[in-house]
């Protein structure tokens, strides 16, 4: 059973989430998250020193999270660009976080962000890939990750203005998009 400190910690990540997601960390307020998640201001500071350590913590969960149901195996780089794509229509919310912690935390591989821990295995999987001949060994294997990814995220993500609705083509026909440009991208 959890304690109440659990639950309350966790409402407040789960608001910060949605605050984030949808503001992104300079956007977001304070006095928001901590109303969503019933909780006062010196509860939520209790837990989190500051916004940016909020920001920190969740992007944590979500990048977590989001490596172990996507799984990127190096020597099936279109499958990883598929389970992204359904991750990122499942949690559009994920896909938003990652873009505003694109522009907000541009500084990825350095050793204090929580994304760079997750990138390594990830990198190293590619390299794999790559030394097994299942990907052209040309890529630079971070900046294929980087393609990949924003590849996924592009598609997954629905579009709202009337010229591309017109155009718009379905969920399951954009994740084949994806899969596709994936392995005619690292075709050796």
């Amino acid at each position: 059973m959890r304690s109440a400190g659990e639950a309350t910690r966790d409402r407040i990540l789960a608001a910060a989430k949605d605050e984030f997601a949808r503001y992104g960390l300079a956007g977001a307020r304070i006095n928001r998250i901590a109303a969503d998640a019933r909780a006062s201001k010196d509860r939520l500071y209790a837990y989190f020193a500051s916004k940016e350590e909020l920001f920190t913590a969740v992007t944590a969960e979500w990048t977590v999270e989001t490596t172990a149901e996507t799984a990127l195996r190096g020597d099936d780089l279109p499958g990883y660009a598929g389970r992204l794509f359904d991750n990122y229509v499942a949690h559009p919310e994920n896909a938003r976080l990652q873009q505003w912690a694109d522009l907000e935390m541009p500084d990825i591989m350095s050793e204090n962000d929580i994304r760079s821990n997750t990138l390594q295995p990830k990198i190293a999987e590619i390299r794999k890939g790559q030394a097994d001949g299942h990907i052209d060994p040309g890529w630079n294997p971070a900046e294929l990750l980087f393609v990949v990814t924003d590849l996924a995220r592009t598609l997954a993500l629905p579009r709202g203005n009337g010229a591309t609705s017109k155009v718009s083509r379905s969920v399951s026909q954009r994740r084949e998009t994806a899969v596709e440009a994936v392995r005619r991208l690292i075709a050796a």
